[in-house]
């Protein structure tokens, strides 16, 4: 029975840490899009992203 006790608290502590992670990043870090914003081709193809700065 401790055995079990034991593997539901370690899923339990790694579901929090995927969680709590997943908010961290949605709220505080900022994401590096294209110039348009709407796709993901310019991170399959580099080279065919203008050059903005």
């Amino acid at each position: 029975m401790s055995l079990q006790l034991l593997i539901v608290i370690i899923i339990g502590i790694v579901v929090a840490i995927v969680i709590i992670r997943g908010i961290y990043r949605f709220f505080f870090v900022k994401k590096e899009t294209g110039f348009c914003g709407g796709c993901k081709a310019c991170e399959f193809h580099p080279e065919n992203m203008p050059k903005t700065k």
